[in-house]
């Protein structure tokens, strides 16, 4: 596994992440005491159980970590589980589990030392991985979790390869878009927060979610309501005449929009900056 020890504490950041993430106060998406949507916090709180397993099992396969069948066997156990019974974890889970197997690899070569080093020197062989798997688990994932903006990820012709699929999704999907970009998005804003203090995290998360919202289109804002939705939830991120309140009120209350993919960024970026933590750095 190399000199980092326990894959624990992989799965550890990853799982801690999205709770960070789902209870800071920020713009859009649930929070600590506001529900959105028919998710709750206890919901995302339960689900990082789930997740805890998920990136634990990822160092049972000897070759190529299977992204699809894990993702699949995520949010079936989400969706299954009484307490959560929704879609916590389509998009976050794709992201951490792609983030995780590219630092499974790069750690099994010893190449990496720091966590950001670390998902960059195993990103070659995590595309080499996803460009060999077919496609039908992850469209299955996507199929049974039901994502609000009524759509999947969509082809006219049937992708070769998981990576054939997240390439031709990147356009309009932010989740997407980060995997193929070796994952730009996760750690730039890896890069703004990986020197702040575990005790400020919560608030360093709802800032990481304003300017991320300001920097890229939502997947969701815009499959819900196209290019203008988009460019409205980035003018409204970007701007300092607009408080934190009131973006919040308009971006929920009076949109009525969910920003998920923002939120699943945001917390992959978290859990890298937890598990520099836990290796001691």
């Amino acid at each position: 596994m190399g000199p980092r020890g326990s894959w624990r504490s992989v799965a550890r950041s990853f799982a801690s992440a999205l709770t960070i993430e789902v209870v800071s106060p920020k713009i859009s998406g649930v929070t600590a005491s506001e529900s959105l949507k028919g998710m709750s916090s206890p919901r995302f709180i339960h689900t990082s159980f789930y997740v805890y397993d998920t990136i634990m099992e990822l160092s049972a396969y000897e070759g190529c970590a299977p992204l699809g069948r894990t993702l699949l066997n995520l949010v079936s156990s989400a969706l299954g589980d009484p307490v959560i019974g929704t879609n916590t974890c389509l998009g976050y889970g794709l992201t951490a589990i792609s983030l995780a197997s590219s630092i499974l690899y790069s750690l099994r070569d010893g190449t990496c030392d720091e966590p950001g080093e670390c998902v960059l020197a195993g990103y070659g062989r995590f595309e080499e991985c996803a460009r060999k798997e077919g496609p039908d688990e992850l469209l299955r994932s996507i199929e049974i979790a039901g994502p609000s903006y009524h759509g999947r990820y969509y082809s006219p012709r049937i992708p070769g390869s998981i990576f054939d699929l997240l390439l031709e999704s990147a356009p309009w999907d932010l989740v997407a878009y980060n995997i193929v970009s070796r994952f730009s998005a996760t750690l730039g804003l890896y890069d703004l927060a990986k020197s702040v203090s575990v005790d400020e995290l919560v608030g360093t998360a709802g800032r990481l979610y304003r300017y991320a919202a300001s920097r890229y289109p939502d997947g969701i804002a815009f499959k819900s309501g196209g290019v203008m939705l988009s460019r409205l939830v980035q003018e409204i991120a970007s701007s300092t005449a607009v408080s934190e309140g009131d973006a919040r009120s308009i971006l929920v209350g009076e949109i009525g929009v969910n920003l998920g993919s923002v939120s699943d960024i945001v917390g992959s970026a978290l859990a890298l900056v937890l598990l520099k933590r836990e290796w001691g750095e």
